[in-house]
């Protein structure tokens, strides 16, 4: 009887152990994922920046590059020309949203990355984001180029099976915040007024700065 009753304290001693270790585990992985991103109302920014390999994309005939998000605050946006939906309201948004957001944080760069360079040239998406505002730039290059930057920024994109030149391609919507390091420090949603974008924006950077 009593070897038996200190078979059971032993069991009982490790089964304790083994739930302290569990929730200590669990506690940390929690605490671990929280400071990976820090969510705000409609975005994220990260504790860390998130540095931006090379890439080289082209705008009207020109290079553009890593050192193009150098000296000044950036809102990175993937998506294309013949977009029917997802595109043109968030750049309809950022124009409305572009002049408060330009007094509190001057040189703000706005740019559209095209995921479609078989139909859009440099100087065509150039146009089309200029066409919601003189600021807003437009940007693209060869497919291996983007596929690069895009696994960066964790943009996602597929291309529709129709066999006509109509084709709408689904991607990610998020719009990417970079600091003036050239830095990835954030995204945010789709979906927000301009009232709420500005919000979120000079939040984020309030709180990087």
């Amino acid at each position: 009887m009593k070897t038996y009753s200190t078979n059971k304290i032993i069991v009982l001693v490790v089964f304790v152990c083994a739930a302290i270790m569990t929730s200590v585990f669990v506690y940390n992985w929690r605490e671990q994922a929280a400071r990976s991103v820090i969510a705000l109302d409609n975005g994220s920014v990260f504790p860390a920046p998130r540095p931006i390999k090379s890439f080289e994309l082209t705008s009207t005939n020109q290079k553009w590059t890593q050192k193009n998000l150098l000296g000044h605050w950036s809102l990175l946006f993937f998506g294309f020309t013949h977009c029917s939906n997802v595109c043109p309201t968030t750049l309809d948004m950022m124009k409305q949203a572009y002049a408060p957001l330009q007094k509190a944080i001057p040189n703000l760069q706005v740019v559209l990355i095209s995921l479609d360079p078989e139909r859009d040239t440099p100087n065509t998406v150039n146009a089309y984001a200029k066409s919601y505002h003189d600021a807003f730039q437009g940007v693209t290059g060869n497919m291996q180029e983007l596929r690069k930057l895009q696994s960066q920024f964790k943009i996602f994109s597929a291309r529709d099976p129709e066999p006509n030149t109509n084709y709408q391609i689904q991607h990610t919507s998020s719009i990417l915040l970079v600091n003036p390091k050239g830095e990835w420090v954030g995204l945010l949603h789709y979906g927000m007024n301009p009232q709420e974008f500005v919000k979120e924006v000079k939040q984020s950077v309030d709180y990087l700065t």
